[in-house]
């Protein structure tokens, strides 16, 4: 099923280069617990309107955030698909939007068993994640790149859970994002 879902996104995600009226680039979302880097690609639905499409890791050291067990950390993989609007200011731009995260993830963790002592473990967690962003965009002097902040707000929904309960709930995150005209 893991593979199938990387497979779909990949293939999804390279048929829409093809398409006019497209941006590709990179991102590096980072939030309190960890950090996902993207490759990302935005479809032009309107001049003002774009879908947007990322495929990336998610990189997670819960440390004491999490209320389920002492520590988690884990790594995974997954995408994104987004509606964003653009709204011209300045010289760059403001964009506003909602997104839902899919993450594939592994997640080894450690608690306190019966007479205080250690416990290890491992789960394995789909996680469905909605969200808001918002920030803006600067272009770059060559005139079809461009370089943005933005700040995203949400919830880590634990879809599927196999192995015991890891954490989940709000998150907010900061991405520096890098796009190119194609």
């Amino acid at each position: 099923m893991k593979k199938g879902l990387f497979l779909g996104l990949c293939f999804g995600f390279l048929g829409m280069l093809q398409a006019q009226d497209t941006s590709f680039g990179v991102s590096f979302q980072g939030y309190p617990a960890g950090f996902i880097p993207t490759l990302n690609l935005e479809h032009f639905l309107t001049d003002n309107t774009y879908l947007v499409f990322r495929v990336g890791a998610n990189f997670t050291d819960r440390k004491d955030f999490s209320d389920v067990n002492v520590s988690e950390e884990g790594e995974g993989f997954g995408g994104s698909l987004g509606l964003q609007k653009h709204f011209s200011s300045g010289p760059g731009e403001f964009v506003a939007g909602f997104n839902v995260d899919v993450w594939s993830m592994n997640i080894d963790w450690t608690d306190i068993g019966p007479a205080d002592a250690p416990i290890r473990g491992s789960s394995y967690v789909v996680i469905v994640q909605p969200w808001l962003e918002g920030g803006y965009f600067l272009p770059i002097k060559n005139g079809g790149s461009k370089i943005g902040l933005t700040a995203g707000f949400g919830r880590e929904i634990n879809a599927i859970t196999r192995g015991d309960e890891v954490e989940q709930g709000f998150i907010a995150s900061l991405s520096l994002k890098y796009l190119i005209s194609i």
